[in-house]
């Protein structure tokens, strides 16, 4: 079933199998009757809800696949901002309607209407010195064939039933069952070939030395600003082209008391550049069967999954086999230290030693930072994840009456992320760090487990022929427990051995020397009691009311017992209400208010005992490590005591259908204040009356405004040729109110770092949320840049804003045809706004390999617009007219390191519109004893951009996190994936 918010797309059918069913979908989707999925998995009629939601089939998400379904949502969703990080198998970003919160904006998944926690490992920041990858996270792991629908509750109104764990919106995710009737089986396969494209700009016309001149030769110097002549491109033979093939099987079978699913899957994925890979194994089954005279209802589910990589790619420049050939000096012959000749036996140690241009003969490293052999850093410093997953479910339903029913549920889901990686003696020293001559081993390892449980009363009974009433009460017990390892250490007792047990950790280290060992549990509880009414009269006018209470674990020693949100909506059906001209099908006008809101961290709050206590701080390697912030308990400001963040939330809309229900639209505005941020800062000086520190302060307003809007059209309607037509578009403003109150006197102009955004990402009162922060060409007081005598630009002493990457306007336009069996679909979405920032591009000028300084070169230099001599040089103020030196130039706003160039020079517009997916497909009826039919497709995803101005993809950020977003370190390539799928039924 779908519902009338159509995506931001252009979707054409994959075959006219698919096509038929979308157009009984459709036609149940627009009819007045439609049913579904709403908070607690409680099914209610579309025409009574007073919010906001967006419904698409599981057969969506599989027309072109992709590993993580949730990818495939992209574009499709209307106010749905999807980020990709690093890869297959890696964690994907969502967030809806902006982001809200400056702990984590990502919304609560449910699973057949039972919350799940999509736990991530320790993500990568936006930063050139990451050393791990993104290590995936739970929804990555689930098999989109496993999928029957999927609702995005957008709204604080439409999620407000589950608290503080649905503060951002909810996304349930319903599961197939087995169906009623003769048994079948299903396989589903598709192999894609996946091809880097849109790579950074690379210069291969100048050396990196000059070869008349005695005593030069290539890689005397690390950078490439030597004299003019051909040099080979070793990138584009390095990298190769990868393949993704996904398998799934699944058998269903059912009779009126039982239904059986089960299915099994794998995806194996070999990545662009070599010695990546990826594999997952699936499965799934569910039961749903039915006792006590079809009145007891039990269902049973299980999914479980592994996932296995090796040398996913970690952004920055420390272990990017890419940064290498990058910057390798122009010239230089990359096949003589080519995937057999990386290494050799060092004599001395009988090790094996790194064969590279920029190792000299004292076996020390050129460059700062050191570049090493790609072949080298992928299998010497090899870097694996390993996932499981596992999510096992039970709910009992009872049919009391025709109107009232009772539900006992309960979920366990339990992961680990495994991230290893070893670093060979023989690296660069600086990733072994000091006296790590054996190597060093790093591991990240992070379980989780949640334990969910509640009782529902479910009921809908008959107050009179006008009045109906849909009612829930229940209550819920949450649980989730957390396990952190976290191991750096450089002191092996023998060479080369990356296991715990060879690590020496009773030693006279260095300082600063990446020595950690660090191990700690966290526990978290919510127990909840919760309500929920909807009144509706004469179906033309429909109340809904929620209220929730929590109480939760995270508040212990703050005082507070707990807290409790609030929804009500109203609508009416106007259609219903009023004599409307014959075209207008069904109209329907709805608002609602809600406050929801955030919990606290899990043992957050445990800072405010004394630091002699057990619970006050982490061990790392023997060594006590206090909490960098504490709390505020002094009653004189109670106002600042940590407490949930609450979001208000308005939101008013339309729905519109015309023609017999083949046109339809949707309005929705929306407004939204996220108070209550829980914010670090320190104080000096008693600002305020309160000791000098550094707290947790719960402060701070973020609000977001904007709305959604869609439009679909069933242009043509039969079996030999169908085409539907979707247009939407969505807008989000986000602001900064405030961040600390008047009372702390805090600094107004003060940038609050958000997690994950390295030096880069900040708040500040008035900004936008991810506001990117960087140096800034030096101007003068008419916003001219000024240069120095030689006319090389001026960067200003201290940061400045430079753009928002997020953004402003989503657009989408959809279309699916039919041709009797043969079927087509593409789909287009755009972004447009936002600015975004590549440090990859920033280091390439620097060291000279970019096209762009080759392009400096033959023109003679570059030139500054709008420019003038700066203060204190012989021509101070007059107007700079002439031609910076190239290597001058690039040297002044590039650089290879952070805090380092001019951050302004390199940020580019994030407006993109791109082919999303495409596919033809036939469908063979077969009709026979085993095989019924076949659908076989040529399929695409990111296939192209008809308009893209950054030299990376926007979309593409480097870790899950709040602050991670639009700056490129050194990301993996864009792809594009073209192959063929196969779809057969038995």
């Amino acid at each position: 079933m779908r519902k009338a918010v159509i995506p931001i797309l252009f979707v054409f059918s994959l075959s006219a199998t698919a096509q038929e069913k979308k157009v009984a979908d459709t036609a149940k989707t627009n009819t007045i009757q439609e049913v579904v999925v709403t908070s607690l998995g409680v099914k209610r009629q579309a025409r009574s809800l007073t919010y906001s939601s967006q419904q698409i089939g599981g057969d969506e998400l599989t027309e072109v696949k992709t590993p993580n379904f949730l990818n495939s949502v992209s574009g499709k969703v209307s106010n749905v901002q999807i980020n990709r990080t690093n890869g297959v198998g890696s964690s994907v970003r969502v967030i809806m309607r902006g982001n809200k919160s400056a702990s984590s904006s990502q919304p609560l998944y449910v699973i057949d209407g039972i919350p799940i926690i999509n736990s991530v490992g320790k993500a990568p920041e936006a930063s050139q010195y990451s050393t791990m990858p993104d290590a995936g996270d739970v929804l990555s792991s689930i098999n989109p064939d496993d999928i029957e629908s999927i609702n995005f509750l957008k709204g604080a109104s439409a999620s407000a039933l589950y608290g503080s764990i649905g503060g951002n919106g909810v996304i349930l995710i319903t599961t197939k069952k087995g169906k009623v009737g003769k048994s079948s089986i299903s396989y589903n396969t598709s192999f894609t070939v996946d091809q880097a494209y849109s790579l950074p700009k690379l210069q291969h016309s100048y050396l990196s030395y000059d070869p008349s001149v005695l005593g030069q030769y290539a890689g005397i110097s690390n950078e490439s600003w030597g004299a003019k002549g051909a040099s080979k491109d070793h990138l584009k033979d390095f990298l190769q082209n990868g393949t993704t093939w996904v398998n799934s099987l699944s058998f269903q079978s059912g009779t009126e008391k039982s239904t059986n699913y089960f299915s099994i899957g794998n995806t194996t994925n070999k990545g662009v550049v070599p010695s990546s890979y990826f594999d997952q194994y699936n499965v799934s089954f569910r039961n749903s069967s039915k006792y006590l005279n079809d009145k007891l209802t039990l269902d049973a589910n299980f999914i479980g999954s592994l996932q296995n990589s090796i040398n996913r790619q970690t952004p920055g420049v420390s272990f990017s086999p890419l940064v290498s050939l990058y910057w390798l000096p122009r010239d230089v012959d990359f096949d003589q230290y080519g995937p057999n000749n990386y290494s050799y036996l060092n004599k001395e140690r009988l090790l094996p030693a790194q064969n590279w241009w920029a190792i000299g003969p004292d076996g020390k490293f050129n460059g700062n930072p050191a570049t090493q052999n790609p072949y080298w850093i992928l299998n010497r410093n090899k870097v694996t994840v390993n996932n499981k997953n596992t999510y096992s479910a039970l709910s009992l339903a009872y049919q009391i009456n025709p109107w009232l029913s009772a539900r006992v549920r309960g979920n366990y889901s339990w992961n680990i992320t495994d991230s290893r990686r070893g670093v060979s003696a023989y690296s660069d020293p600086n990733l072994i760090t000091s006296n790590g001559e054996n190597g060093r081993f790093l591991q990240n390892k992070y379980e989780n487990s949640s334990t969910y449980g509640d009782v529902l009363l479910i009921g809908s009974p008959k107050l009179s022929e006008d009045i109906s009433l849909d009612f829930t009460v229940g209550g819920s017990i949450n649980t989730t427990r957390n396990t952190v390892t976290e191991i750096d250490n450089a002191y092996l007792a023998a060479p080369n051995l990356f296991t715990t047990s060879n690590l020496q950790w009773n030693v006279d280290r260095g300082v600063g020397d990446g020595f950690h060992n660090i191990n700690y549990s966290t526990k978290k509880q919510i127990q909840s009691v919760f309500a929920s009414a909807s009144l509706g009269y004469k179906n033309m006018f429909y109340v809904d009311m929620t209220f929730r209470n929590d109480w939760d674990s995270s508040l212990a020693f703050t005082g507070t017992n707990g807290y409790d949100y609030e929804s009500v909506g109203a609508n009416a059906v106007l259609s219903s209400v009023f004599k409307l001209p014959e075209a207008i099908s069904f109209w329907k006008v709805r608002g609602s208010y809600a406050t929801v809101g955030l919990g606290l961290p899990a043992n957050l709050t445990t800072a405010t005992i004394p630091y002699n206590t057990a619970y006050g701080y982490i061990v790392d390697a023997g060594q006590i490590l206090y909490p960098k912030y504490s709390l505020i308990t002094d009653p004189a400001f109670k106002e600042l005591f940590v407490k949930p963040e609450l979001n208000k939330t308005f939101e008013v809309g339309t729905e519109l259908r015309m023609f017999k229900n083949r046109l339809s639209f949707d309005f929705t505005y929306y407004n939204s204040n996220a108070s209550n941020q829980l914010l670090p800062v320190t104080i000096s000086s008693y600002l305020g009356g309160l000791p000098s520190g550094s707290y947790y302060v719960n402060a701070g307003k973020i609000q977001n405004t904007g709305f959604e809007t869609s439009l679909s059209y069933r242009i043509l309607n039969s079996e030999k040729l169908g085409w539907t037509a979707s247009l939407n578009a969505s807008a989000n403003k986000n602001k900064i109110v405030e961040l600390f109150p008047d009372r702390l006197k805090v600094n107004k102009d003060l940038l609050l770092a958000l997690t994950g955004g390295g030096a880069y990402t900040k708040l500040k009162v008035g900004g936008s949320f991810g506001d990117i922060y960087g140096f800034k060409f030096q101007r003068d007081q008419q916003g001219r840049i000024l240069v120095d005598a030689d006319g090389k630009p001026m960067a200003d002493k201290e940061i400045g804003y430079l753009g928002n990457p997020n953004p402003k306007f989503m657009l989408g336009f959809s279309n699916s045809f039919n041709i009797g069996k043969l079927g087509i679909s593409f789909l287009i979405d755009g972004k447009f706004g936002g600015q975004v920032l590549s440090l990859t591009e920033k280091a390439n000028d620097m060291m000279g390999v970019s096209q762009n300084s080759a392009s400096a070169r033959d023109a003679g230099g570059v030139s500054i617009p709008n420019a003038v001599y700066a203060p204190g040089t012989p021509n101070a103020g007059a107007a700079y007219t002439g031609l910076t030196d190239a290597k001058a130039y690039y040297n002044a706003v590039g650089a290879n390191q952070e805090g380092a160039g001019i951050d302004e020079a390199y940020i580019y517009s994030a407006t993109t519109v791109r082919l999303r997916q495409a596919s033809i497909g036939y469908t063979f009826d077969i009709n026979s004893s085993y095989l019924k039919n076949a659908t076989v497709s040529i399929v695409g995803t990111n296939l192209f951009f008809f308009y893209k101005k950054a030299p990376f993809d926007p979309e593409q950020v480097s870790g899950n996190t709040p602050g991670g977003v639009g700056v490129d370190s050194f990301g993996i390539p864009i792809t594009r994936s073209i192959g063929l799928s196969l779809k057969a039924n038995f």
